[in-house]
């Protein structure tokens, strides 16, 4: 069994328990180190105490379990206000929320798209940008995200 496979089996009951849920979580070397990054939110969001608490907590239920053999670094955090959209339960999830969309080529002429997340269709994701709507297939985006625009002038 993969070791992040096997990180994810102990991950969800402690998340499901917390009312959390796991975005996504990598395993891999960066800079010349393995970094284990686990992203989680849930409704209302994630605060940075929380995140800090949560580390603890897998750091210890990974200790137990001595998956990892090698020295790591572990960093639990929140999506953020630019979360990448990856998965079907994530374009779900991003419904009625502002998002950015870049494809691998172009589509109707453009490549990125940059509006309110309407929908998810089998294949496609549909996003309307200046009262347009636009049907995107799933497997022509390169990256999709949460499109955070922050008005600075209401501060």
């Amino acid at each position: 069994m993969q070791v992040l496979t096997r990180i994810q089996e102990i991950l969800e009951p402690l998340a499901k328990k917390r009312k959390y849920y796991v975005i996504d979580t990598t395993y891999k070397r960066e800079g010349g180190r393995l970094v284990l990054r686990i992203i989680l939110d849930r409704e209302g969001g994630i605060t940075m105490d929380e995140c800090a608490k949560l580390n603890e907590e897998i750091s210890e239920l990974l200790n137990t379990e001595n998956l990892i053999t090698e020295q790591y670094t572990l960093e639990v955090s929140s999506p953020g206000l630019d979360r990448r959209l990856k998965t079907d339960k994530d374009f779900k999830w991003a419904v009625g929320k502002r998002v950015k969309i870049n494809t691998y080529g172009p589509i109707e002429g453009r490549s990125v798209f940059s509006g309110i997340m309407l929908g998810l269709r089998e294949d496609s994701i549909v996003v309307e940008e200046d009262g347009v709507s636009t049907e995107i297939p799933i497997d022509k985006i390169s990256k999709a995200k949460l499109d955070a625009q922050i008005d600075w002038s209401k501060k």
